[in-house]
């Protein structure tokens, strides 16, 4: 047997030296027996290792001559063994995953070795130590998530009581309002992802959910679920991202959408008619506002219009009024200078204006004489005549 080797230093072949066959080299641990004294002897690490190798190469037929020594068997076992112990370091470093490995295009390969954090890989081909010295992780950075919080199955339920908790939220007016919406997120650093939070997906859902309660209770019932949904999604995605870099979680909130935002089903036929009143008093409102941009603008038109006739009046009769006290002042000059001739030409021109439209006959002194003055009265019998 090979652990009689007396290329150990001990006894003859054979010997067990009082040891009873214990240790490896048919001795105790040291060299020397149980019961043997002194200091144990120096040991060559080379040489031990020779020796084992020896031995192994009997296991795998090596043999060997006297001493386990220098036969030719004894070389072909080592070099067996030797070939055999590259053959398994190059399976173990060369395997895929093992000691290399392949981080994809939407990947971060975040390497640990003995179980603690060493380094994060970018995509491509990468090298570590094989297990269980290193190992990879590598979680999909490009991936989109979503978490959808407040959905349920509608069918059946019909009462508050059907609805899940999450989903019921009370508005800044002491409103209750239903809401279902969705988180879309994606990883941003993979090592705080992995390590910071021990459960980052729920820590993302509850966060999210707490969040958004938030945002509600500072708005009234009336905006969210009208024209305030996108202001609601807009601070609700602030508030989330803000929480979590907070936390450390190496998560990207990249968009909040209220998929649904509506009173609780016991009272939503009530806040419909509510809507609707509001909807017919805006409606009503409208109106009468079209009816006063039309109405007003034609008043103010109309006075306008008025305002321009009384002063074109206004200036008429002052214009015209200047006129005659103009033309008063220069018959007057006139007067002055020759008063009779004045007032001649005052009556000519008196009776000028008074004949002007009237038919007249004109006599002279002896005509007048032998004719009688005709005055046309109309009377019944000359009606027929046509007045004459």
């Amino acid at each position: 047997m090979p652990w009689n080797d007396q290329s150990n230093g001990g006894g003859p072949k054979g010997q067990n030296n009082g040891n009873g066959g214990k240790g490896p080299w048919g001795q105790g641990p040291w060299g020397q027996g149980p019961d043997g004294g002194g200091e144990p002897p120096d040991l060559d690490v080379d040489e031990m290792m020779r020796k084992l190798q020896r031995q192994l190469g009997g296991i795998f037929g090596g043999g060997g001559g006297k001493g386990g020594r220098g036969g030719k068997g004894g070389g072909l076992g080592g070099l067996g063994f030797g070939v055999l112990v590259i053959v398994v370091l190059a399976v173990w470093f060369f395997t895929p995953g093992s000691g290399w490995y392949v981080v994809n295009a939407d990947e971060q390969g975040v390497v640990l070795r003995f179980g603690a954090y060493s380094r994060t890989e970018l995509p491509g081909f990468h090298w570590k130590l094989p297990a269980p010295f290193e190992t990879a992780l590598k979680p999909k950075v490009g991936r989109v998530h979503q978490e959808n919080i407040g959905f349920r199955s509608t069918s059946g339920r019909k009462g508050l009581s059907d609805i899940p908790h999450e989903s019921l939220m009370l508005t800044g007016d002491e409103n209750i309002v239903d809401i279902d919406f969705s988180v879309i997120w994606q990883i941003s650093e993979a090592k705080d992802f992995l390590f910071n939070l021990e459960d980052p997906v729920g820590a993302v859902k509850a966060v999210s959910e707490s969040a958004m309660r938030e945002v509600i209770g500072k708005n009234d019932l009336q905006p969210i679920i009208t024209r305030g949904r996108q202001i609601v999604e807009q601070d609700a995605r602030e508030l989330i991202q803000k929480t979590l870099d907070g936390y450390g979680a190496g998560v990207i909130i990249t968009n909040v959408q209220l998929q649904k935002a509506d009173p609780p089903t016991r009272v939503i036929e009530a806040f419909r008619d509510v809507v609707n009143a509001g909807q017919d008093a805006q409606t009503k409102i409208n109106q009468a506002t079209s009816y006063a941009n039309d109405v007003v603008p034609k008043a103010r038109g109309d006075a306008a219009k008025l305002g321009q006739e009384a002063i074109g009046y206004r200036d008429s009769l002052i214009a015209e009024a200047s006129g005659e006290a103009a033309r008063f002042n220069l018959i007057y000059n006139e007067y002055k200078k020759a008063p009779k001739v004045t007032r001649q030409r005052m009556y000519l021109e008196t009776m000028e204006r008074v004949y002007k439209g009237a038919d007249k006959i004109i006599l002279d002194k002896e005509a007048g004489k032998q004719m009688v003055p005709y005055l046309p009265l109309k009377t019944g019998n000359n009606k027929a005549q046509g007045g004459q």
